[in-house]
This record gives C-alpha cells, sequence and structure tokens, in this order.
C-alpha cells in the first residue's frame, strides 16, 4: 500500500518555487516521511504521468485530529495562493 512519488516535473518545479517566493519569500521545500496516504499508491497506479502536489497545514502545537486542533490562518491563507499559482500555470501550460 505504499507509494513513492515521482521526481517533480521541471515545470512544476519552477512553478512551486515561484509561488512560495511570492506568498512566503523564500524558496519551496520537498519533504518525505514515512506515513501514508492510502489513496495515492491507487492515483499512482491509475495516473503514472502525473504529478501530484501534496501538502498541508499542520505545524508545532497544531493538534491533528485532537482537542483544541489549531490551524494557523495566515499560513493557511498564504498556502491557498501557492496551489492558486501553481493552478494558474498548469492552465497557461496546458493551453499552450
Amino acid at each position: 500500500s505504499g507509494w513513492n512519488a515521482p521526481d517533480v516535473a521541471p515545470w512544476l518545479d519552477a512553478s512551486l518555487e515561484k509561488a512560495s517566493q511570492a506568498a512566503f519569500g523564500q524558496g519551496v521545500m520537498y519533504m518525505g516521511e514515512g506515513g501514508t496516504i492510502p489513496f495515492m499508491a491507487m492515483l499512482g497506479d491509475f495516473f503514472p504521468e502525473a504529478q501530484f502536489m501534496i501538502t498541508g497545514v499542520l505545524g508545532p502545537n497544531s493538534n491533528a485530529h485532537g482537542p483544541n486542533e489549531f490551524l494557523h490562518l495566515e499560513f493557511a491563507r498564504k498556502l491557498n495562493a501557492c496551489v492558486a499559482q501553481v493552478i494558474e500555470d498548469h492552465y497557461h501550460r496546458a493551453s499552450g
């Protein structure tokens, strides 16, 4: 049930870098971990050439799925701006 993400395509890497610089004022950071999102293996099997941007907003003291769960709204706003930028870049790339 595991999944290993494919290498990031150059267009996506450039888009993520641009988005991160605009929203956070610093370059994009990549992180892999041993956790699992069960449906990623299925998506990877169905769409072997696809690029995936998997992200989250958890941080220290988030208390994910527990009492007093916390979401840092400013971070979430910036992350949403990054996702919107990547979608825009993909649109322009795909529409030629």
